[in-house]
């Protein structure tokens, strides 16, 4: 890691500890890890990027594959309109058949209750019958006579026209009738390609005419499902019904007949059908509009009617298929499966989209089907000229923002790290080429770094200065039977304004002090080594009494004084002998005198201000006379004035709670019982102001064991 400011410094000051007094010159310096810092920086954008880049092609492949999916759902709905639209239409051809053959059918019914028996002469005389002939040498009656073939259809039987039961001429009446009424069919049902009514007598009317030569009753035509099928045992309720297909050459091809059968009240005449043509209907099924899939029209007998590749040329297919096999390979086994499906439902089955229309006038099915996947590329086809627009911009959108963004700001980024890490290492460097709104962020680096690097230098002298000023203290304290002393100053900043100092006087006393300089920091540290060298010096000498001692040195520090400052002080001379304690008190806290028996009182003040505020100050002093086991508390206000959490101060009360009711055994004692309060006080609360603190206690010339002192300073930083 690269070291901190706080790594320098440390490293600086283990120097000077150590006396090696270069390390104030030039801070340790390490090698430079810009292009590593620089490297990560562009390998974190670019996987970033990467991340972002990915997880934006993720958002939109998804939102294209909801798109494709609702344009998906849209086009089968589509889908769904188109089947149903085209199976209407083949609805309303198949139901106009069934319509026609119905009206049809109404036509043979008699209309008069009262009609008399038809009757060969009532018949034969007039037209239409009167045109009928017979051919003896075939066997046959026919209409070959008819003058207007274009609207009506030929009539063939076997037999003789004469001689026959009343029942014939009443259905060859019919049929003639029914023959009349079939021009209508031509111009209303395009699809029709062939009407017959057969009849049990062995005669059937053709709609459109054709030569008798190429029509012949064939007696197996009883034998056949349009037949069959509408018999009184089989269709009891005479209801209408679509017979197999059948092919009738390759002129018609395959037809599919809808027939009815025809009934003179309980008596059973014959068959009437329509056939309609699967050429016509295959040519509905190929007008279905939509390019994909196919359609395909299968019966009740799962036959295939209509398909665009089954009924590629209808008129030359000559049979049916069954439905499995004209289905796509995927769908051959599902053939129960489709005819359940319910109608107009699109449903999804082995790969295809299949839509189901059931037919109501025909028990048929129309089918629609296409392949899933060639629905979805035609889809996703339609949507393929924006998607490639959106693409396209979106990857010149994305490589426009990295380019201007690994130029004007993680380029810059990387190169900012880079000159961080030199500066930080100091090691000046040079600012690089960068967009211009980047150059203040250097230059404020540069200059920050600049700064701190001096600001390195200042701790490093501060610290010195700080262990000068410690150097300066006493320590060790007197050792000696009358009495014990101890102490210990704790600074609230790296250089304090409080000092103690005690040294011997002349006489065979000792000197005291503990003062307080206005101010923090290296100016109130400078004045307490001035003040202390001053007093100490005046009070060596003892040629002053202790007042005038204390003008001297306050006019010493008055003088050329320019910034005002100023120390509290208090001053005193002990005899050990005697246990006098002659004192001065410069504006400082008075010190508290705890007795043998626990009690505390205060030193009575003296009159005199602090030093080096005025030149030519006078100041008073005062003596008392100390008991053995008496204990004297010199302290600075950092005491009485910390502070706790509720911003309370210690005060002189709490001070004095401290050492009431029970004398301290040793001056170490008293100390720490006071700091002890203080800190428990002041809690959490950062020390404001220096803290001194020195106990004397008084022991005479038999003194207890607790005092003799052999401890040294102590000093809590």
């Amino acid at each position: 890691m690269t070291p901190d400011r706080h790594d320098a410094s440390d490293s600086s000051l283990h120097a000077v500890e150590n006396g090696d007094d270069s390390a104030l010159a030039q801070p340790t310096a390490q090698a430079p890890r810009a292009p590593v810092a620089s490297t990560n920086l562009f390998r974190n954008f670019n996987r970033l990027i990467g991340v972002a880049y990915g997880a934006l092609l993720i958002v939109l492949t998804l939102f294209f594959a909801y798109l494709l999916h609702r344009n998906l759902q849209e086009e089968i709905g589509l889908i769904k309109g188109d089947v149903a639209r085209h199976g209407q239409f083949f609805e309303f051809v198949l139901r106009a058949s069934a319509d026609q053959l119905e009206t049809f059918r109404m036509s043979t019914s008699s209309t008069d209750q009262e009609q008399s028996p038809a009757t060969a002469e009532a018949i034969l005389d007039r037209p239409p019958g009167a045109w009928l002939r017979e051919d003896a040498e075939r066997g046959i009656f026919h209409l070959d006579a008819l003058p207007n073939r274009d609207s009506a259809g030929n009539l063939i039987g076997l037999g003789s026209l004469h001689g026959r039961d009343a029942q014939f001429y009443d259905d060859l009446d019919t049929a003639l009738r029914l023959n009349g009424e079939w021009s209508s069919l031509i111009f209303t049902l395009p699809n029709a390609a062939e009407a017959r009514f057969v009849t049990v007598d062995s005669f059937q009317a053709i709609l459109p005419w054709r030569p008798s030569i190429e029509l012949t009753f064939d007696p197996e035509i009883y034998d056949s499902p349009v037949w069959t099928m509408g018999q009184p045992a089989t269709n009891p309720d005479r209801q209408k019904y679509w017979a197999p297909v059948y092919f009738a050459g390759p002129e018609r091809g395959l037809l599919a007949p809808v027939a009815a059968p025809v009934h003179d009240g309980e008596r059973f005449v014959g068959i009437l059908s329509i056939d309609v043509s699967i050429d016509y209907l295959n040519r509905i099924n190929a007008d279905f509009n939509y390019p994909l899939g196919i359609t395909l029209l299968v019966d009740q007998r799962r036959q295939v009617l209509t398909h665009p590749e089954l009924f590629a040329k209808p008129l030359q297919v000559d049979r049916t298929q069954d439905l499995a096999q004209a289905l796509p390979p995927e769908l051959a086994s599902e053939t129960e499966r489709l005819l359940r499906l319910p109608p107009g439902t699109p449903t999804h089955l082995n790969g295809y989209l299949v839509i189901r229309y059931g037919l109501v006038s025909a028990p048929w099915s129309l089918f629609y089907l296409v392949p899933l996947s060639d629905l979805r590329m035609a889809v996703a086809s339609d949507m393929g000229a924006h998607m490639i627009a959106v693409l396209i911009g979106l990857a010149l959108l994305m490589g426009l923002t990295y380019l201007l963004t690994a130029r004007e700001f993680v380029g810059p980024a990387a190169k900012l790290v880079a000159h961080i890490a030199s500066e930080s290492n100091f090691v000046p460097t040079t600012i690089p080429v960068v967009p211009s709104g980047w150059r203040p962020w250097f230059e404020t680096i540069t200059r920050a770094f600049r700064e701190s690097l001096q600001l390195v230098a200042l701790r490093q002298e501060l610290s010195i200065a700080a262990s000068m000023q410690q150097s300066i203290l006493p320590r060790h304290w007197p050792q000696d039977s009358r009495y014990s002393l101890w102490g210990m100053m704790r600074p609230a900043r790296e250089i304090g304004g409080d000092f103690y100092d005690h040294f011997a006087l002349p006489g065979n006393r000792l000197g005291l002090v503990v003062a307080d300089v206005s101010g923090k920091g290296v100016p109130a540290g400078l004045f307490a080594m001035v003040s202390k060298t001053l007093l100490r010096s005046a009070a060596i000498r003892g040629e002053l009494s202790i007042r005038e001692m204390m003008a001297e040195v306050n006019d010493g520090l008055a003088e050329d004084n320019e910034n005002c400052m100023f120390v509290t002080l208090f001053y005193a001379q002990f005899d050990p002998d005697t246990g006098r304690l002659d004192y001065v008190n410069a504006g400082h806290p008075s010190p508290l005198l705890v007795h043998a028996d626990g009690t505390v009182s205060e030193l009575p003040l003296t009159r005199g201000m602090a030093l080096g505020a005025l030149e030519g100050l006078g100041y008073a002093s005062a003596s008392i006379q100390l008991s053995p086991g008496d204990t004297l508390l010199m302290f600075s206000d950092g005491v009485t004035e910390a502070m706790n959490a509720r911003h309370e101060e210690f005060g002189d009360a709490r001070l004095s709670e401290q050492l009431r009711g029970s004398s301290p055994r040793n001056p170490r004692e008293a100390v720490e019982r006071v700091l002890t309060g203080v800190d428990r006080f002041a809690s959490e609360v950062e020390q404001a102001d220096d803290i001194t603190c020195v106990a004397l206690r008084y022991c005479s010339d038999q003194p207890p064991p607790e005092c003799r002192n052999t401890d040294r300073q102590e000093v809590r930083t």
